[in-house]
């Protein structure tokens, strides 16, 4: 009788072990759906606190050329120019107490390709910090002066130039003061014989359209 008992006993302890296993089971497959689901609206990953996060980054500034360029902002002198990706932006200025700031502190700032340049010379600048074109050789001549807009006003800038038809080289150099007191000096250098990746014409129409995007601050 006792033997019975026992054997009782230990089938309804087995009995119930599975069916505690089989409850906790079901319960955590219950959990790992729901986790899965919530996870799936959350954009694949869990639900966390994104304070600080990108999800509260404010976007960067867009340029409005578009795509493809960046917003350059001098603080000290307080303006903001447009540049193509893979552009140089540099501190220009060769005298002593200058050069070795930030661009975004510098008086004279330089932006620049293989195949155009633009220099800014700040309106604060003194008149002993070297930063524009002072000299041209033997071989530069007069340019015909052209039309160019910068911070939404067209000027008519003076400029020279060296060219060797023959050898589809062609260089200019020419200069602009704005009515708020920047000067913007900016040219192109290219050689359409030896160098396909940029033409005369498509080298003006990138620096012109760097100066365009010029733009002071009062």
């Amino acid at each position: 009788m006792s033997l019975n008992i026992h054997k009782s006993t230990k089938w309804f302890l087995i009995i119930l072990a599975c069916l505690v296993l089989l409850a906790l089971g079901v319960v955590g497959g219950y959990y790992l759906i729901i986790n899965k689901n919530q996870t799936a609206k959350n954009g694949g990953t869990q639900n966390t606190n994104t304070s600080g996060s990108a999800a509260n980054t404010v976007p960067e500034e867009q340029a409005q050329n578009g795509a493809g360029w960046k917003i350059f902002k001098n603080f000290a002198q307080s303006y903001l120019i447009e540049y193509p990706d893979g552009a140089t932006v540099e501190n220009a200025s060769a005298s002593e107490g200058e050069k070795d700031k930030a661009a975004n502190e510098a008086t004279c700032v330089k932006i620049s390709t293989k195949y155009v340049w633009v220099i800014i010379a700040g309106r604060n600048i003194s008149s002993d910090t070297f930063c524009l074109t002072t000299g041209f050789g033997t071989e530069w001549s007069n340019a015909p002066d052209e039309q160019v807009t910068a911070a939404g006003q067209e000027y008519t800038a003076h400029g020279m130039k060296t060219e060797a038809a023959s050898a589809g080289y062609y260089k200019d150099d020419y200069l602009i003061t704005l009515t708020s007191g920047e000067k913007i000096e900016y040219g192109i250098s290219v050689n359409e014989k030896y160098d396909n990746q940029m033409t005369k014409a498509q080298a003006k129409e990138l620096v012109k359209k760097i100066v365009a995007s010029f733009s002071p601050a009062e």
